[in-house]
C-alpha cells in the first residue's frame, strides 16, 4: 500500500471536528450551505477510515515480520478527542470553510511526512488499538490491532498499509 493511503487514514481523524463546527454553525446562523458543506464532508470523512481499513484486509500485501517488542500508542488520543470539543469552546471565533479546508492541507502534508503516526480516535471507539512495534531488525512500524496484544509473539500476521504501518489480520 502507499503513504497516500496511510495519510488519508489519519486526516480522517479530524472529520468528527467538522461535524462539531458545523453543529456550531448551524446552531449561531441556522441551516446555510457552508453547514451543509462541513456536515457532509465530515460524515464522509468519518466512514472512509473503515473503508481504508477494509481495502488494505482484502487487497493489502502480506508482510513477515519478528517483532521483539511491543507498546501502546495511544498517546494523541486526548488531543483528537479534544479537536473535536474545540469547536464548542471557540463558538465565538468566526471559521470558514476556507480556513478549515487550509488547515486540512497543512495537516495532510505533515501527515504524510511522517512516520509515526497516532491512534484514530473513530477506530479506537471500535477496538481498533494501536501500537508501535519493533522488529528484531531494529525497524519501528506503527501496528494496528483488533485485539489486544501484550506480547511480541502474539502478532503472526500483519499486512503493509505504507512502509511504517501495519495491520494484524486474523
Amino acid at each position: 500500500m502507499r503513504n497516500w493511503l496511510r495519510t488519508l487514514l489519519f486526516i480522517t481523524a479530524f472529520s468528527p471536528a467538522l461535524l462539531s463546527i458545523a453543529w456550531v454553525k448551524y446552531d449561531a446562523h441556522s441551516l446555510t450551505s457552508e453547514v451543509i458543506t462541513l456536515a457532509i464532508v465530515g460524515v464522509i470523512g468519518s466512514a472512509l477510515p473503515f473503508l481504508v481499513l477494509r481495502l488494505v484486509e482484502r487487497q493489502g500485501e502480506f508482510f513477515t515480520v519478528d517483532i521483539k517488542k511491543v507498546e501502546q500508542n495511544d498517546f494523541m488520543l486526548l488531543a483528537f478527542v479534544g479537536s473535536y470539543i474545540l469547536p464548542f469552546l471557540l463558538r465565538a471565533a468566526d471559521l470558514s470553510v476556507g480556513s478549515i479546508s487550509s488547515v486540512l492541507i497543512v495537516l495532510f502534508v505533515i501527515l504524510w511526512l511522517i512516520n509515526s503516526l497516532p491512534a484514530h480516535p473513530l477506530l479506537r471507539m471500535l477496538r481498533f488499538r494501536f501500537y508501535k512495534v519493533e522488529s528484531s531488525s531494529g525497524v519501528v512500524y506503527t501496528l494496528i490491532s483488533r485485539r489486544e496484544i501484550l506480547e511480541p509473539k502474539q502478532i503472526k500476521s500483519v499486512k503493509k498499509i505504507s512502509g511504517a504501518m501495519l495491520m494484524e489480520v486474523y
